[in-house]
């Protein structure tokens, strides 16, 4: 009882104590209550007189120091600041009181918070560094759920990935624009629906959000592809093209080669151009060139309209004119006909000739496909014929030849079927003896007595098989000439000459046109048209753009010696196959000065090794050998000349070139040009810059007319409310997301990998056949350990280990962090034979020279064979 007493009387006597003012105690001056003490202690009452005068039984003990703060245990604490806050105040009696109140500053946005550890927690400050309320916090992007286990498609391995909002919205952005959907798409229930099953904390922003975060896509997609065309040079096609909104747009496409050696195209500008003149298209072009900073402009591939040749021209003065202008020979050879446009009109030209046969053919597909009763009616005969066929027929688009030839070729399938329909349904023979309606007439047909022209019999469907086989060649060649993301610029030529020797072959002698029959005439009244449209775009040499036989040249099948041998092959005479041969080798050099500056040419070192080699064979004094001076400078010119000459044929990259053997490809065979010069480039440095830029010229406009066919999915009637720019910014950013990456390679690193692979051939110093030695051991430890008895690998690899591999029982080098047993498996570390980090038995590798590896082995084949 006495001690319980005591310790109330102790515990009242401190109360009391630090309850009275702070000048009626002794020792030192307590420090002032904190806020939330301030705030918490109810107002001390009164005392009487009497009170205040009694003395207190403790006034010697000193007071207790004031509380410290406890240690933050969370860790959200790391992202502020705290602080005391004072602040002074005046009570209504007169007195001054001093107020400390505990605050936290956020290190990112200097926001501020109450943390009193007694009084306040840490909820408010959670949210505004782990809710994304902080806007300057830098890991607000970061997930902090649990991460979910997928597969990563560049990489191919199982991640633990973790998606945020952001994330989540711009993968929505690429779906609306890969997918080609509106951006109401968003708000529709169905989608709604689907991201609340799948994703539920995902809400999906509303079409306005979705539009901004596209716009902001675009610009940075934009800027990066713009930084990355500063490093290349260019080569453009353009077209242009009327919407359903009855607007003019024109697309320009960029096609380049980047340091992997892979051919790219990106669409640029899909914009409003208004009108379809020379000067309109020219100056719009310079427009989106110096907006993108494109000065390295090497072609421009356009279609064979005048007004194309037209703003070619412009540009081309405009270009020549900028400052710090990069032209390619001041861009005399920038203009490139398409020459699919080209043999498109050659075709059609031929095609008016074949009238008869394949209009009979159109029209027996015009009334299978115009109802359903008779397509049933067209099954039924296939399947009586037995023909072995999944699709059906279709018609063609009289305009396009190659849909024409794709209509026939389908068409010749079902031959039987349409025979058997003859015979069968009535009403498909009484429907070509009805009145030729007025729509049909206007297709082109000829004036038969106002009826349709066929059945087609079994001539027409001979002509139709002969006119498939000479328009496959014509077809092929298209689409060689149309590809976008292989090079065709290096085979461009010899297909041109191809298409005219198969017109040639179709010519009939004069004297033998009385014994043709009508199919054969026809092909020559066709040969006849479409030679004299190709003499017009093609038949003087001159009219050939030159970069397509700098292309062939740069194959390393044909080269230089290649040219003379097709042109005389075409007709062309010895001295016109040379001439043109000797200016195509001309325009080579020109091309290899524009990539090398005059200074950096090897005549230098060409002169350098022909002095070195001149005085060693003319010897120290001419004169010794009893020749005059005269004659001993007339020998030694003549000498410094000879060298001078093959020294300049040694070392010129080109010669060089044409002195390699040519490429043996089999005739058929497909033959990579770009892999090609990825291997050999280093050889040829300047000639790897020119094929890396020649061969990236197209030589059709199909890849700018391909953006045609998604601005009609995208401008449709149900989407033509979109506006020209923002239309523009789906189709680029379409373009741009379906692209490969641009590659960017390091030039250092590829040569010291070829240094590293040429020293190991020529080099015999001991060490590089210790490296090979190493490289050729660790190769045959992992091949032939699973082949044969574990004890023929007797021999100690220890000589080839680097000291981060441990040793076990048999030699083998293995992770020192693992040891190994007799049959691979895995031992605890430290066991066995020490061959775990830290045993006892690891054994300090020892570098041997070559000579001694080669007195082991051969000791070591000689125990072999003393154990049989």
């Amino acid at each position: 009882m006495t001690n319980q007493s005591t310790s109330h009387g102790f515990c009242s006597s401190v109360a009391s104590v630090s309850s009275s003012s702070p000048s009626s105690l002794p020792g030192p001056t307590p420090s002032p209550p904190t806020a939330t003490e301030t705030q918490s202690q109810p107002p001390t009452p009164p005392q009487s007189p009497t009170q205040a005068q009694s003395p207190t039984q403790l006034t010697a003990i000193p007071p207790l120091p004031p509380l410290g703060y406890s240690k933050r245990r969370s860790t959200v604490w790391e992202h502020f600041v705290e602080y005391d806050e004072v602040e002074n105040i005046v009570k209504p009696d007169g007195t001054k009181e001093t107020i400390i109140r505990r605050r936290a500053r956020c290190k990112y946005c200097s926001t501020t918070f109450a943390a009193n550890p007694s009084g306040n927690g840490t909820s408010t400050i959670r949210k505004h560094i782990e809710g994304g309320r902080c806007k300057s916090y830098p890991g607000k992007n970061l997930d902090k759920r649990q991460k979910t286990l997928s597969f990563d498609d560049g990489v191919g391995t199982l991640m633990a990935r973790g998606n945020t909002k952001e994330d989540c919205i711009k993968a929505l952005v690429q779906m609306v624009v890969l997918d080609e959907l509106p951006f109401t798409h968003v708000e529709g229930r169905g989608f709604r629906f689907f991201c609340s099953v799948v994703c539920p904390h995902f809400y999906p922003p509303s079409r306005r959000t979705l539009a901004r975060h596209f716009v902001l896509m675009y610009d940075e997609m934009k800027a990066k592809l713009k930084t990355e065309l500063a490093l290349h040079r260019v080569s453009l096609t353009t077209d242009t093209w009327t919407s359903i909104q009855k607007v003019n747009y024109m697309v320009i496409t960029a096609h380049f080669i980047d340091s992997n050696w892979k051919l790219h195209k990106r669409i640029l500008n899909f914009c409003v151009i208004a009108n379809h003149k020379g000067n309109s298209i020219g100056k719009l072009l310079e427009v989106c060139l110096l907006e993108w900073g494109l000065e390295n402009v090497l072609t421009i591939t356009v279609d064979n309209a005048s007004s194309n040749k037209v703003a070619v021209e412009y540009l081309k003065t405009k270009m020549c004119h900028w400052q710090n202008s990069r032209m390619i020979l001041k861009g005399k050879h920038m203009h490139v006909r398409c020459c699919a446009h080209i043999v498109n009109l050659i075709v059609q030209d031929g095609l008016r000739t074949l009238d008869k046969s394949i209009l009979a053919i159109r029209n027996a597909l015009v009334y299978v496909t115009s109802s359903p009763q008779r397509v049933e009616a067209f099954r039924s005969c296939v399947k009586k014929e037995k023909i072995e066929c999944k699709g059906l027929v279709f018609l063609d688009v009289p305009t396009r030849w190659n849909s024409t030839y794709l209509m026939l070729t389908n068409a010749l399938k079902f031959e039987k079927a349409f025979v058997r329909m003859g015979d069968d349904e009535i009403a498909y023979l009484s429907w070509f003896g009805e009145d030729l309606p007025e729509e049909e007439e206007r297709v082109g047909e000829p004036s038969n007595g106002k009826k349709r022209y066929g059945p087609p019999n079994m001539e027409d469907w001979s002509n139709a098989a002969i006119f498939v086989n000479f328009l496959k060649v014509f077809y092929q060649m298209t689409l060689k000439m149309s590809v976008t993301l292989h090079p065709a610029c290096h085979s461009t030529f010899s297909d041109l000459l191809a298409i005219d020797e198969e017109i040639v072959d179709l010519f009939i002698e004069e004297d033998m046109l009385l014994t043709q029959t009508y199919t054969s005439l026809k092909l020559h009244e066709m040969a006849r048209s479409m030679k004299v449209k190709f003499d017009k775009y093609w038949g003087d040499l001159v009219k050939v753009n030159p970069f397509l036989f700098v292309g062939l040249v740069l194959d390393p099948r044909y080269k230089l010696g290649y040219v003379p041998h097709i042109l005389k092959r075409r007709g062309c005479s010895i001295d016109e196959a040379m001439a043109k041969k000797d200016e195509i080798k001309s325009l080579i050099f020109k091309l290899y000065d524009e990539y090398v500056p005059s200074s950096n040419q090897p005549s230098g070192s060409s002169a350098s090794s022909c002095s070195n080699t001149t005085s060693t064979i003319g010897g120290a004094n001419p004169t010794q050998h009893g020749r005059g001076k005269k004659r001993a400078e007339m020998d030694e010119s003549w000498i410094k000349e000879v060298e001078a000459s093959n020294a300049v044929l040694s070392n010129h990259e080109f010669d060089r070139y044409l002195l390699d053997r040519n490429e043996k490809v089999e005739v058929g065979q497909d033959f990579d040009i770009l892999n090609w010069w990825k291997l050999n480039g280093v050889k040829y440095p300047v000639l790897a810059l020119i094929a890396k830029e020649v061969l990236a010229i197209p030589v059709s406009t199909v890849a700018s007319e391909s953006a045609f066919s998604t601005g009609g999915r995208i401008v449709n009637s149900y989407r033509s409310s979109l506006t020209p720019l923002m239309v523009e910014r789906l189709i680029c950013t379409q373009n741009w997301l379906m692209s490969d990456n641009i590659s960017i390679l390091d030039d250092e690193t590829i040569l010291e990998d070829i240094e590293f692979y040429e020293a190991l051939e020529t080099d015999s110093t001991e060490i590089s056949l210790y490296k090979l030695f190493r490289s050729f051991l660790s190769c045959l430890k992992s091949t032939l350990k699973s082949h044969f008895n574990q004890t023929f690998f007797n021999y100690p690899l220890t000589a080839i280990s680097s000291s981060d591999y441990s040793y076990n029982d048999f030699g083998f080098c293995s992770r020192s962090s693992r040891g190994g047993n007799r049959n691979g498996r895995v031992k605890p570390r430290g066991s066995g034979n020490g061959s775990g980090r830290g045993g006892e038995g690891r054994k300090k590798p020892v570098e041997k020279s070559v000579d001694e590896l080669d007195k082991e082995l051969d000791s070591y084949h000689a125990d072999n064979m003393q154990q049989g």
